[in-house]
């Protein structure tokens, strides 16, 4: 098998798959629209967004990875790079941008209903990806916005390639297996923190260690370095996770 990655296979592969599920595709983001026709809330678009994502990411590998009636992912002749570009393409960047297109066309239809067809005044939020603060300075409420796009684009990568690599680990009960191995993990991790703060404070107590540790997260004058590490950290993480997805299925593949 060819070792470059061929655009024009991963392009086939995409539409193989749209091919043999469009129907569940179109019902699937009318459902979605209809949602965002009766609540328009931001959150709850996030909300939608990251569960859908789960629900969209497991259902899309039970049809890659085992359905017969769909993709036989491993007999497809392309190789596991493409086969993976493909995925995170449609669990990703797809599933994202089909979510923001659902969200406008409820939008365009509460416009349509009420303010065209019933002649009722009511608000339409457009407001995804603005988080307003509110500041108070000399007794005066400044309000400010900024864009947080690309930091919800980024947890949400991150969420679907999490449960990318658990639905290519688990065959049954994905996404509980997934999220309890993500707390294991998150909570080895935070044993390790606890430590090294009781010995970077000589904490007596390990419970003890729990106050600097809320101190570090909730103050604003982290050190630079500290900030350096978590964002470089954010940034390797997600690809280290589409990596170790790679090579399980290579194992899958033998």
């Amino acid at each position: 098998m060819k070792n470059k990655v061929d655009f024009r296979q991963i392009n086939l592969l995409i539409q193989r798959y749209m091919f043999e599920n469009w129907s569940k595709e179109v019902l699937f983001w009318s459902i979605i629209t209809l949602f965002f026709t009766v609540l328009d809330n931001r959150y709850f678009v996030i909300f939608v967004l990251f569960i859908s994502g789960i629900i969209y990411s497991v259902r899309l590998h039970k049809e890659l990875m085992n359905g017969t009636n769909g993709i036989h992912f491993m007999m497809i002749p392309a190789t596991q790079t493409e086969k993976l570009i493909s995925n995170i393409f449609l669990n990703t960047v797809y599933h994202f941008f089909m979510i923001l297109f659902s969200y406008s066309i409820g939008n365009v239809l509460v416009i349509l209903l009420y303010h065209v067809i019933l002649k009722i005044n009511v608000p339409v939020n457009w407001d995804l990806f603005q988080v307003t603060n509110n500041t108070f300075a000399d007794g005066y409420i400044l309000v400010s916005s900024r864009n947080v796009f690309w930091q919800i684009f980024g947890l949400f990568a991150f969420s679907q390639a999490i449960f990318t690599l658990g639905s290519l680990y688990f065959k049954n009960n994905i996404v509980a297996k997934t999220i309890l191995s993500f707390i294991f993990i998150g909570f080895i991790f935070f044993m390790v923190q606890l430590i090294l703060f009781k010995f970077l404070w000589d904490i007596k107590y390990l419970s003890n260690a729990l106050f600097p540790i809320l101190v570090m997260i909730n103050d604003a004058t982290l050190p630079p370095i500290v900030h350096k590490i978590i964002t470089i950290g954010s940034y390797i993480t997600l690809p280290y996770l589409w990596v170790v997805s790679y090579f399980r299925l290579k194992e899958k593949e033998v």
